[in-house]
């Protein structure tokens, strides 16, 4: 959890007798759902005893908590018995690159996201994630081009009449596949299609681009968000629990 040290409010380290450590955990601010808990407990004879200890720390601090229960740093079994319940889950998603055209919904334009330059319009669509579980707050970092590795050319914005960022699907090539994170969408347009269009958009660039499979992330997606993705031909490959208190 080194890398995203800075972006956490509150650290908690588990000791044993000669100071060994037993695990460490982190909160990241969610803006609605207090905080992500990062790191994890090490395997061993009182893991989940520390877990737990871990995460009520972490609950006292913030008062609301969620993290990812991945079955080994965050071990699910010993998470719910104390009373945390599911919330969503994460997901990766693969298969072909799906053609399905879908035009967005009038009153919403889409272009890729290197012809937006200004970060404030760049900030506005990435913070369409911020009310779902499992996304953290957006910082100024992440609308810089290049970041998180994905390429502004090949992702898309979408903007309202006003020019107001209020969706976004950010993709990737990495050896020969895509990745891609689903879409992000403002509350005021999920009733519509745009999350649909922006998939579609995006995989119409990467066919252009020669690439034939792709892979998507996906964070507290709905369950009408996955039969969508599902009935595009894409497969969950691998699936964590989101467990949430407070």
């Amino acid at each position: 959890m080194i890398w995203m040290a800075d972006a956490c409010t509150a650290g908690f380290v588990a000791l044993a007798d000669g100071n060994e450590m037993l695990g460490a955990i982190g909160t990241r601010p969610s803006p609605q759902y207090g905080a992500e808990l990062v790191g994890g407990v090490f395997p061993g004879p009182v893991r989940d005893e520390v877990v737990l200890a871990l995460v009520r720390a972490a609950l006292a601090q913030v008062g609301r908590v969620y993290l990812f229960a991945d079955g080994s740093l965050f071990p699910a079994e010993a998470l719910l018995s104390a009373g945390l319940r599911e919330v969503g889950a994460y997901r990766r998603l693969s298969g072909r690159v799906p053609y399905r055209h879908v035009d967005p919904p009038v009153g919403v334009r889409l272009l890729p996201l290197a012809e937006v330059p200004g970060p404030e319009t760049r900030l506005q669509a990435l913070q369409t994630y911020e009310d779902r579980v499992g996304h953290h707050a957006v910082t100024p970092e992440a609308a810089a081009d290049g970041a998180g590795g994905f390429d502004s050319h090949l992702s898309v914005i979408a903007l309202d009449d006003g020019g107001r960022g209020v969706g976004v699907c950010r993709a990737a090539i990495e050896d020969g596949e895509a990745r891609m994170d689903a879409p992000g969408v403002a509350p005021e347009w999920r009733h519509t299609n745009l999350r649909a269009a922006l998939l579609n958009e995006v995989n119409t660039r990467l066919r252009a681009s020669g690439i034939t499979r792709v892979n998507v992330d996906s964070w507290g997606d709905t369950p009408g968000d996955l039969a969508h993705d599902l009935k595009l031909g894409l497969g969950v490959m691998e699936e964590a629990p989101i467990l949430a208190l407070g």
